[in-house]
């Protein structure tokens, strides 16, 4: 299936087809209907999901959005965006200048990350969003940076409990803190993304292009939990999910979570959450079975 982008002018009917590209640097989407869309490498995107899910596979991982969540992503990203057959999946796409050049000049900018706003919130941001779109594509770059704003203005308002991160952040100016503020967040969410494996530091210190130590620092003033702890969280929260979701033997579902020993995966399974894995599955899975397939001789300590 092709990829798919909405234009402005084609926004309030909220369809996934194209009818051209505008001269200015802004896009706007909307998914639906198992559509598509991939955003372009030079352009940071904003995703909100309205209804249903949406799959979103970007260069930092692979997210799932429900109702109310969102994504924001920074350029290189190139996120593809797939709606399921009764999702509505909102999105804009454009160039930091664009962004700036829209907003105040003391406005912080949209911020990397993912979040969740209130169905108030959402209804307002499907409203400002089909205003944004609806502005025809000979309307001039003034009233597209006019219509923009007020989108971005209520994006950056749910995005506050990130703004607070940023002062925890090492560098004098409110732009330097950003800057790194930023570099962070794609460790976190390639964390998030990429729950199935075990990152090693070096796949981090590429992606945010600091060094082992820096990163570590800073990860844990921002976050208040060290790297190590926060990858093993997010396996153990897929664990629990798989567990409850699925039918896979816990010598499987410990390779899914990126665990090569499933001793090791059992071991931290009972650390964390006080019992085993097949314990916690017969109290959250009704009808599961004491014993699962494919697991023998030193799986017993899993259970």
């Amino acid at each position: 299936m092709p990829d798919t982008f909405v234009t402005m002018h084609d926004a309030p009917r909220l369809s996934p087809y194209a009818t051209g590209l505008v001269t200015l640097p802004v896009r706007y989407a909307a998914v639906c209907r198992s559509e598509r869309v991939r955003a372009p490498a030079p352009m940071l995107s904003f995703w909100l999901q309205v209804r249903g899910t949406a799959q979103v596979n970007a260069a930092e991982g692979a997210f799932t959005l429900r109702p109310g969540e969102w994504i924001a992503l920074e350029r290189g990203s190139m996120p593809e965006v797939q709606a399921d057959e009764h999702g509505l999946t909102l999105g804009v796409m454009l160039t930091a200048d664009v962004m700036h050049g829209a907003l105040d000049p003391t406005d912080r900018g949209l911020l990397v990350g993912r979040g969740c706003v209130s169905p108030h919130d959402r209804r307002i941001a499907l409203r400002l969003w089909r205003q944004g779109a609806s502005v025809p594509q000979d309307a001039g770059a003034g009233a597209t940076m006019r219509a923009l704003k007020p989108l971005l203005k209520h994006w950056q308002a749910a995005q506050d409990s990130l703004a607070e991160m940023i002062e925890r952040c090492p560098g004098r100016s409110f732009h330097r803190k950003t800057r790194i503020f930023s570099r962070v967040q794609k460790a976190r969410l390639c964390l998030e993304g990429n729950p199935q494996r075990m990152l090693r530091i070096e796949d981090l210190m590429e992606l945010t292009r600091f060094s082992s130590w820096w990163l570590s620092k800073t990860f844990h003033a921002v976050y208040q939990e060290t790297l190590q702890k926060a990858s093993m969280r997010l396996r153990m929260q897929r664990a629990r999910q798989l567990l409850q979701d699925s039918q896979l033997s816990i010598t499987e579902l410990a390779e899914a979570c990126g665990f090569h020993d499933p001793c090791s995966f059992a071991r931290q399974f009972k650390a964390w959450h006080g019992e085993t894995a097949s314990s916690w599955r017969a109290r959250h899975q009704p009808g599961a079975m004491a014993t699962e397939s494919g697991d023998s001789g030193p799986m017993s300590a899993a259970r």
